[in-house]
């Protein structure tokens, strides 16, 4: 079936070409689709301008479509920075997705280029449409001695074996029979996915815990997740940091355990 290369667009653009330079070893790609926020004053600009020129004096046959995501309105979204903005990434890339599965494509999404937040809701949206076994997710490792050096949208000579592609497992969401994708679409994020998609996976396993088990100690939740309490009690400092900033009540929470509960309770 014919298959398009689907990539989200950060501050590192080189990752898109080189991924594809890679991924195009094994599979034969129709197209290239980039998934970018305002192209003109965001942070993405200048990698947008770049990869744009990169792409049609390299792929000159290809098809290329970008794709800018924007708030409902059309009105243009800068960054991931509140729970309106991540709303409306996650759902502008959830459309697209669905708009090209619609149309009968299979699609390989691949995730990189700085913009942690964003990829974090890419994934999202695959999860909730992809299909596992045809559909893939990927991301990109390159060595230091290339990402060191901005502008190198293909491999150096002798650096091919040390660019390590990473095909990330798919686990597509549970809908409930007859759930219609429009739904899906007009469904807005939870306060709690959305904060827990600011934490690292170790954090998010700590919050579960917590979450499970809302009366145990420090030292309790290292035994049942198999840590040390002071790794325990140290992700729980970085988690709390984060929710500082997420309820944005600076450092006026009195009982930062019992508000981080709140929010692992959907509250």
């Amino acid at each position: 079936m014919p298959t398009l290369y689907v990539a989200t667009l950060g501050q590192r653009p080189e990752a898109i070409t080189v991924a594809f330079d890679r991924l195009h070893e094994q599979y034969r790609y129709e197209g290239l689709v980039v998934l970018h926020t305002e192209p003109n004053v965001s942070g993405i600009a200048q990698a947008l301008t770049d990869l744009r020129a990169v792409c049609e004096r390299d792929y000159p046959t290809l098809q290329k479509h970008f794709h800018e995501i924007t708030y409902s309105d059309n009105a243009p979204l800068i960054d991931i920075d509140d729970q309106r903005s991540a709303e409306a990434y996650y759902q502008g890339v959830l459309r697209v997705l669905y708009e090209y599965k619609q149309e009968g494509w299979l699609l390989h999404l691949m995730i990189a280029g700085g913009r942690k937040a964003m990829s974090i809701y890419a994934m999202l949206a695959a999860s909730a449409l992809f299909e596992p076994l045809h559909d893939r997710v990927w991301t990109v490792l390159s060595p230091e001695a290339m990402l060191a050096k901005p502008g190198q949208f293909h491999i150096p000579a002798g650096m091919r074996d040390q660019v390590q592609l990473v095909e990330l497992p798919l686990r597509p969401s549970r809908l409930a029979p007859g759930t219609a994708i429009e739904a899906l679409l007009e469904r807005p994020i939870s306060r709690l996915d959305a904060f827990l998609a600011k934490l690292t996976p170790a954090e998010r396993e700590v919050a579960e815990l917590l979450r499970r088990n809302p009366y145990a100690s420090n030292e309790q939740l290292g035994k049942i997740g198999h840590k040390s309490g002071r790794t325990v009690e140290n992700q729980l400092a970085s988690i709390y940091d984060k929710l500082i900033g997420f309820l944005d009540f600076g450092e006026t929470i009195s009982d930062k355990r019992l508000a981080l509960l709140d929010i692992l309770r959907g509250g």
